[in-house]
């Protein structure tokens, strides 16, 4: 089931699929802070999503990446947001040619970081970052970006970015709160942390009214899922 480089670079130069997801504050009103998310036009024979991304090599992962960084212009250009959420997996802040990606797009002002907050999705683990990518996150946070830690509590914290105060919003999912049944502390717990730190916060996953309520008396600032609108494709 596996493609060569060349094929998967191929295949990612097409029209990338994406959907897009808003984020409400508490009184469930728009922001203008939509997510952009990354649906692949086919799986590599995959069954889902998660699968395909847990399929691809690490520099698979890092051209996935640099290509969905290429579209952030086109995407501010046409949506308009206020801000627009990317998710990055970790791997690439490793890697010379994505950081230099990004720079490019930042020095040639194709993108306008007050527009962004980048995703670093949680549910993989975070390698130490060499003195380059954190120097890159620090000016990108410096013009404006915003830096997330994606799925936060699903396992793996990426600690040295919220010891260096790297991070500006916190995304819990709502599964979080399904695990708990009974007991909230956890969820809460989280919100708490990231009040006590002065980060914002985001429940994801929201699906129904229940999960609204839940979240807002849990703490969280901001919330996201499919409760509040059905999201588009482009």
């Amino acid at each position: 089931m596996f493609m060569n480089l060349a094929a998967f670079k191929s295949t990612i130069r097409q029209k990338l699929n994406f959907q897009f997801q808003g984020i409400v504050d508490a009184d469930a009103k728009s922001q203008k802070w939509i997510e952009m998310l990354y649906r692949p036009q086919h799986m590599l024979g995959y069954q889902n999503v998660d699968l395909f991304f847990k399929s691809l090599t690490t520099q698979q992962k890092v051209d996935l990446d640099i290509q969905i960084f290429n579209q952030l212009p086109q995407v501010l250009k046409t949506k308009k947001p206020n801000r627009l959420s990317v998710n990055l997996m970790p791997l690439s802040l490793l890697s010379n040619e994505f950081r230099n990606n990004l720079t490019d797009l930042l020095d040639h002002q194709l993108i306008n970081p007050q527009n962004i907050c980048i995703e670093i999705i949680e549910i993989h683990s975070m390698p130490s970052l060499c003195n380059s990518a954190i120097d890159l996150l620090k000016r990108f946070r410096s013009e404006g970006g915003w830096i997330a830690l994606d799925d936060f509590g699903s396992g793996f914290a990426h600690w040295e970015l919220l010891q260096i105060g790297l991070i500006d919003v916190l995304k819990v999912a709502n599964q979080n709160l399904s695990k708990n049944h009974e007991t909230t502390s956890f969820t809460r717990g989280l919100a708490e942390f990231a009040q006590s730190m002065g980060i914002s916060t985001v429940l994801e996953g929201v699906e129904t009214i229940t999960d609204f309520e839940k979240g807002k008396k849990q703490g969280y600032q901001n919330f996201q899922g499919w409760y509040f609108d059905k999201g588009s494709v482009a």
